[in-house]
C-alpha cells in the first residue's frame, strides 16, 4: 500500500459496512439478522463465522437474496405482523439473533409503524440492532416499478436518541448529497468537494451534517458511570 492509499484509507469517513464490522469484529456476535433483504446486504461479508439469516415480507426480495446466496437461510414474513417467537422459532431454533440490521428500511414506512419496527427488531436481537436511514426525509417514489421503495418517512438524530440509540453519520453531507446519495447539485466537482466537506465536518461524530444516518443500540443497555451513581 502506497503513502497516498494509506492516507486516504484513514482520512476515509467510516460506513455503515464499518460500524457492522466492528460489531462482529469484537468476537461476540454469531448470529445476524437482515431485515427487508435484497440484492445487497452488509451482513454477508462475515460469513461464515456469522450465520446470516435474510427475511423480507416480499417473495420477489428474498429470491434476489437467494439467487446471490446472501446469507444462509431466508424468510418470507412481514416482523410487523408476525409474532417475534414464531420468527425465532422457525429461522433460528427459538434463539435471538447477535445483531439484527435494518439497512435502507425504516424510511419505507410511515414515521408511527418505523417505531413500532424497531421495538419489534429489539425483540428479535440479544445484543445489536444497526440501521442506516437518511437523515430527514428524503423524496422518492416507487424506484424501479416496485411501489414499496417508496419512502414514506424521514428520521432525525432525536427519533432515535429518545429510544436509546447512538448517532453517526455517513455516506456524504446533506448539504452536497440528494436523490440516492447523488450530487444535490449539477455542477463538476459536486461529489469531490462533498468528500472535502465531509471531512472537515468530520461527519461520523457529528451526524447533524451528514446525508445518512447510522443508529446503534445494544439492548442490554449500559451501567450507570458517574462517580455519585447509587451503588447496591
Amino acid at each position: 500500500m502506497s503513502i497516498n492509499q494509506f492516507i486516504r484509507k484513514k482520512l476515509r469517513p467510516r460506513t455503515v459496512f464499518d460500524y457492522t464490522a466492528e460489531l462482529v469484529k469484537g468476537g461476540d456476535c454469531k448470529s445476524g439478522l437482515d431485515i427487508g433483504c435484497g440484492s445487497h446486504s452488509d451482513l454477508s461479508a462475515f460469513r461464515p463465522a456469522l450465520r446470516t439469516v435474510g427475511i423480507d415480507a416480499f417473495p420477489m426480495a428474498i429470491e434476489m437474496a437467494r439467487a446471490k446466496n446472501l446469507h444462509d437461510d431466508y424468510l418470507v414474513a412481514d416482523i410487523l405482523r408476525e409474532d417475534s417467537t414464531s420468527i425465532l422459532e422457525r429461522v433460528n431454533n427459538g434463539e435471538k439473533f447477535d445483531i439484527v440490521s435494518l439497512y435502507g428500511v425504516i424510511e419505507h414506512v410511515p414515521k408511527h409503524l418505523g417505531f413500532e419496527l424497531l421495538r419489534r427488531c429489539e425483540q428479535l436481537t440479544s445484543k445489536y440492532v444497526i440501521l442506516e436511514t437518511p437523515n430527514g426525509f428524503v423524496e422518492q417514489g416507487p424506484e424501479f416499478g416496485n411501489e414499496f421503495q417508496r419512502h414514506l418517512s424521514g428520521w432525525f438524530i432525536h427519533d432515535f436518541e429518545g429510544i436509546g440509540y447512538e448517532n453517526f453519520g455517513t455516506t456524504g453531507t446533506k448539504y452536497l448529497r440528494d436523490y440516492m446519495a447523488g450530487p444535490k447539485y449539477n455542477f463538476p466537482m459536486c461529489i469531490t468537494l462533498d468528500e472535502v466537506l465531509t471531512l472537515l465536518l468530520r461527519i461520523n461524530k457529528r451526524p447533524k451534517h451528514a446525508f445518512n444516518l447510522v443508529a446503534l443500540k445494544d439492548v442490554r443497555g449500559t451501567y450507570a458511570r458517574h462517580k455519585t451513581a447509587l451503588r447496591r
